[in-house]
């Protein structure tokens, strides 16, 4: 324990230095949900922040963890703490748990803004928001985790990551509505794990009927256990 503590505070100082997490994980969003208030009506503010509550996910899970994962294996970090008392898999378990809550306080930041600057209410329980909220991240996380895993290097890492991120991050609602998208781009958009949990947000905060989304839990389940199990099964050392 004390080992994974005083990974996860170099982490943290490393990640604060950086500055990449701050900007595009917190800051930008954030920042996107201010100006979404400001121009758009209250029930549009109310549709929006379940997936502008996501960029933060998308930034930490597709940006932030794969790259630093690839990163310490490029320079040999990895592979030098497998020859340490302290096993890898504690540095990795850091990495993950400061990503994780990067994306919960980006999504904390955006509810209190939605929520008392532009007095924005759930029409049901804040329960199954937080709940569908964990599981997109779950979901998400687990493609983050399988281009870790599987990226010879860290340049291809770094070419996976953007062509996963941006159009995730355009496409999918979290940025621009999807409901705008001409009906093409709305077609390719709908084929992203973070588009379909984006709607997934939004019958939580207009409060539909669960089981009309049962499909969207199922298929996005089936995705992320897939890819942790190939994640885990194919993941390079060095």
């Amino acid at each position: 324990m004390k080992a994974f503590i005083a990974l996860f505070k170099t982490e943290a100082k490393l990640a604060f230095r950086g500055g990449d997490m701050l900007i595009f994980g917190i800051a930008f969003p954030v920042g996107i949900m201010l100006l979404i208030g400001f121009i758009s009506e209250p029930e549009a503010i109310r549709l929006a922040f379940g997936g502008i509550a996501t960029v933060g996910i998308c930034a930490s899970a597709l940006m932030g963890l794969p790259l630093t994962i690839s990163g310490y294996r490029h320079g040999k970090i990895l592979k030098r703490f497998r020859v340490t008392p302290v096993s890898p898999a504690v540095l990795l378990s850091a990495v993950a748990l400061l990503q994780v809550l990067f994306a919960w306080v980006s999504a904390l930041g955006v509810f209190l803004i939605a929520r008392f600057g532009f007095s924005v209410a759930l029409s049901g329980s804040a329960v199954r928001y937080i709940a569908t909220f964990l599981f997109v991240q779950v979901t998400v996380f687990s493609l983050g985790f399988l281009i870790a895993s599987l990226a010879p290097n860290e340049k291809t890492a770094n070419w996976v990551c953007t062509l996963a991120y941006f159009p995730m991050l355009l496409l999918s609602g979290a940025t621009v509505p999807f409901e705008i998208l001409p009906a093409g781009l709305r077609a390719f958009a709908s084929v992203f794990p973070l588009t379909q949990g984006i709607l997934l947000l939004k019958g939580a905060v207009l409060q539909t009927d669960i089981s009309q989304d049962l499909f969207r839990f199922l298929v996005l389940g089936a995705m992320a256990a897939v890819s942790y199990l190939l994640a885990i099964s194919r993941f390079r050392w060095e």
